[in-house]
């Protein structure tokens, strides 16, 4: 597939914490952060899964499944080059990220199946598999990876129910079992129905402990982070649609 149309939008991502984690966090005020991290600095704990959908009811899943990634650091974060893992059988399924996929302090990105809002459901995509990969129902996980082998997140779960996201509630980075996990509750829709919130804050705050701070390049670059324990609220996000491969 060619890289297909883009489009922005103002999104926000605000990051609170509970009293607990006041304690673990660096609040050092930001001003113009002037590094990007890449798949070669990139740490374990950079980048959240914030939700996924392998199991879409109003579009079939070869055009629906999708998964969301959120930048909570600091500095801006970009996807080219990692790869992204799913499992197939006794094996593993695979694409790497082609391009430039940049995704600012605070924002989001959505990959899927499809990138053609009209045929996915109703979800904004900024990356799409085609068929590269395939989200099971049951006992499967979503990898990213560098190219030499290092597991950045990973999201695992053992059961989908039909038409409802995942929703990442809790856990400690880089892995998220499927104990950390809930359905987007009802009432809470995107696109021609499905349950789930792609882009846009999860239903309930996403508590994850062992992000790790990004480095900066001078002082006036400090970015507010988490070192340990955090609620991420997630709001909107500007959107870029692209394709794999």
């Amino acid at each position: 597939m060619n890289p297909r149309s883009r489009r922005s939008q103002p999104k926000r991502f605000a990051l609170a914490t509970t009293t607990a984690a006041l304690a673990a966090m660096l609040a050092i005020t930001t001003a113009h952060a002037t590094t990007t991290l890449t798949a070669s600095t990139l740490l374990p704990g950079q980048l959240v899964i914030s939700e996924v959908i392998p199991d879409p009811s109003k579009v079939a899943d070869t055009a629906g499944e999708w998964f969301e990634l959120v930048n909570p650091l600091g500095v801006a974060v970009d996807l080219g080059g990692l790869v992204v893992e799913s499992q197939r059988g006794s094996g593993v399924e695979n694409f790497t990220i082609a391009g430039s996929l940049i995704i600012q302090p605070g924002e989001f990105a959505v990959l899927g199946a499809n990138a053609d809002s009209g045929a996915n459901g109703g979800v904004a995509v900024d990356y799409a598999w085609g068929s590269a990969i395939s989200l099971g129902n049951s006992n499967d996980f979503v990898r990213i990876r560098t190219a030499d082998g290092t597991t950045l997140v990973q999201v695992n779960w053992s059961s989908a129910a039909a038409g409802k996201s995942l929703e990442v509630r809790g856990g400690t980075l880089p892995l998220i079992v499927a104990a950390d996990l809930a359905n987007t509750p009802a009432g809470i829709t995107y696109g021609l129905g499905d349950l789930g919130t792609p882009g846009a804050a999860n239903s309930a705050a996403v508590a994850v402990a062992g992000i790790i701070a990004a480095p900066v390049p001078e002082p006036s670059s400090y970015a507010l982070v988490a070192a340990g324990l955090g609620l991420l609220a997630l709001s909107r996000r500007r959107r870029v649609a692209r394709c794999a491969g």
